[in-house]
């Protein structure tokens, strides 16, 4: 598959985020576009229940496809300061990376209110479509340009056997002679 040994790391990662992701945009879309619709019909007493018993159950989700989506991300950041990167859209790799990790912190934030229980929470869910079709256009963007960054070349910054690499002639203990001197 790949001579990359962080690959194992790698795709573990990989499966975490889109995991992450898929939780979250998916739930979102299923809300947005499924539940809004039919929630929009029912009396006031039947929308409290149902919402209650809603945001219950996909808080969980929230929490769990953050914490994928965080932690997956950080440690791709890190590991990818082992690697030198093409430019992407004219840009350097880091910059768009960071692009990317902004967008990600009123998409967090958003999913959160709209499935929390505070004050804050209550004033975003009074407008919980408008505030689903916002971060639904900020996961998309995210994706599209999840999406590019994947087909970005790297290469490793140093070779994998850099620190062995030293040619046997500049050894010295192979240049130098230890032998005692003869009286």
């Amino acid at each position: 598959m790949t001579d990359d040994p962080l690959f194992p790391v790698l795709l573990i990662l990989r499966y975490m985020h889109i995991l992450g992701a898929i939780i979250l945009m998916g739930g979102t879309i299923f809300m947005r576009f499924a539940l809004a619709q039919v929630v929009a019909g029912l009396d006031a007493k039947t929308k409290t229940v149902l919402h209650e018993q809603v945001r219950s159950r996909w808080s969980k989700f929230v929490m769990l496809a953050s914490g994928l989506l965080l932690v997956s991300g950080l440690i791709n950041l890190m590991l990818a300061s082992q690697y030198k990167f093409d430019p992407v859209f004219g840009l350097s790799y880091n910059m768009v990376v960071g692009i990317k990790f902004l967008l990600a912190i009123p998409i967090f934030v958003f999913a959160s209110f709209l499935a929390g229980r505070s004050a804050t929470a209550k004033k975003f869910q009074a407008n919980a479509v408008t505030w689903m079709n916002v971060n639904l256009a900020l996961a998309l963007v995210m994706v599209l340009i999840g999406g590019a960054l994947k087909f970005v070349k790297r290469e490793p910054k140093r070779p994998d056997n850099a620190a062995v690499s030293v040619p046997a002639r500049s050894i010295a203990s192979q240049t130098l002679s230890f032998e005692r001197p003869r009286e």
